[in-house]
């Protein structure tokens, strides 16, 4: 009988443990690494939420040299985007995030210096912005681009011009030069 009632309680611990454990957020997998000027960005696929202790708690560590905080959100169920320091930039780093481990070369700041915001009011009812949305050359009225959004690419159409005209002026947050979901809220 006293073996069983360790056994069980063995058990229940064990199972308080895993269960404790799978609430919490955890990093699966670095899907990204940019560096457009403003420090380098990493973007994490996650399962689960994250507390905001967690999402300052990251860390990103230079082959050979210093420890750098990450800063990051959670932008979507299963997103999280961290930004760090300059510094990083051009190096072999360990990248610290939600329980995981990632080596990647960061790369050195790219010439990217056009950027404009991304609207979107497809996943909601009103505009959302999701940019910024980079590239090497200025946008042209009416050129295609996307962003990711829950893992799916989301495309955007660019408008030089006030797009309140189209969609009611009161509907547009933002007046001048970005991309937009072709639709109105």
């Amino acid at each position: 009988m006293k073996k069983l009632f360790v056994t069980a309680l063995v058990l229940t611990a064990l199972l308080a443990v895993t269960a404790g454990t799978a609430f919490a957020g955890s990093a699966l997998e670095l899907l990204q690494v940019q560096n457009n000027g403003a420090g380098p960005t990493f973007t994490f696929r996650v399962t689960g939420e994250f507390s905001a202790d967690e999402l300052v708690s990251g860390f990103v560590q230079v082959d050979g040299g210093d420890a750098f905080p990450l800063y990051c959100a959670q932008t979507a169920a299963d997103t999280v985007v961290c930004h760090a320091t300059k510094k990083v930039g051009a190096h072999d780093v360990v990248v610290g995030f939600g329980g995981a481990r990632f080596w990647v070369n960061v790369p050195g700041q790219s010439q990217r210096q056009f950027c404009y915001s991304a609207w979107d009011a497809f996943w909601t009812s009103t505009w959302v912005d999701y940019g910024p949305i980079c590239q090497d050359e200025p946008a042209n009225f009416l050129d295609l681009n996307y962003y990711e959004y829950g893992g799916s690419p989301v495309w955007v159409v660019f408008f030089d011009v006030d797009v309140s005209d189209n969609c009611g002026p009161d509907s547009v947050p933002y007046d001048g030069p970005a991309y937009y979901f072709p639709s109105c809220p």
